[in-house]
């Protein structure tokens, strides 16, 4: 393509004297500045195919592409791998101490995970950017769920509350935070059962 652009380029130039040249001399302009049209088009047709601007959209799209596929998967791979199993001599506040280390460990790319003793609820508080940015995107826009891995997020805490459960006992969550927030909770779960989730109001 890059032929028609510099023969359209050159075609432009030979018609705009040739139209200059006929209305100076001739007054007759129709067919030189049709000459000229049909150069112009050449010449634009030419510079828009040329593989440089094809190059430059597929590499952004691409690039959006992917960018919305980090982000529809920002959530999924968040899971917790740790042993959950804890020994019997040792105490309850052992018991629970230790328990917190491990979901500290198994959801440390997401963020920080605390215990709160007088409700027995582990929270998890999200630091990481790209957690936060698609937990922040999931609360403007609930029904978005699928899209970022939500379901695959909440698996993984119901699995984890089911094996935390036999260790320690019956009674403690894990609540999932809103980002940026200590008291804004987005999901709950008890013994390995869902008591709350902000997607389903």
């Amino acid at each position: 393509m890059i032929f028609l652009a510099l023969f359209g380029g050159l075609m432009l130039i030979l018609s705009g004297f040739y139209l200059a040249n006929s209305w100076m001399e001739y007054r007759t302009w129709k067919w030189p500045t049709f000459m000229v049209i049909i150069s112009l088009a050449m010449l634009v047709i030419g510079i828009w195919r040329l593989p440089v601007w094809h190059n430059n959209q597929r590499s952004a799209s691409s690039s959006s592409q992917s960018s919305q596929q980090t982000t529809r998967s920002s959530l999924s791979s968040f899971s917790n791998q740790q042993s959950m199993t804890t020994n019997n001599g040792q105490s309850q506040n052992e018991k629970e101490m230790y328990i917190l280390r491990q979901l500290q460990k198994g959801y440390s790319k997401m963020g920080d995970v605390q215990f709160v003793s007088s409700t027995k609820t582990y929270q998890i508080k999200p630091t990481n950017s790209e957690s936060k940015r698609a937990l922040n995107y999931l609360v403007q826009n609930p029904d978005q769920g699928s899209q970022i891995g939500w379901s695959n997020l909440t698996k993984s805490l119901r699995q984890t509350s089911s094996q935390i459960e036999p260790g320690l006992g019956s009674g403690y969550s894990i609540s999932l935070m809103k980002p940026g927030s200590s008291k804004t909770v987005l999901y709950t779960v008890k013994d390995g059962k869902t008591t709350y989730d902000f997607t389903q109001k």
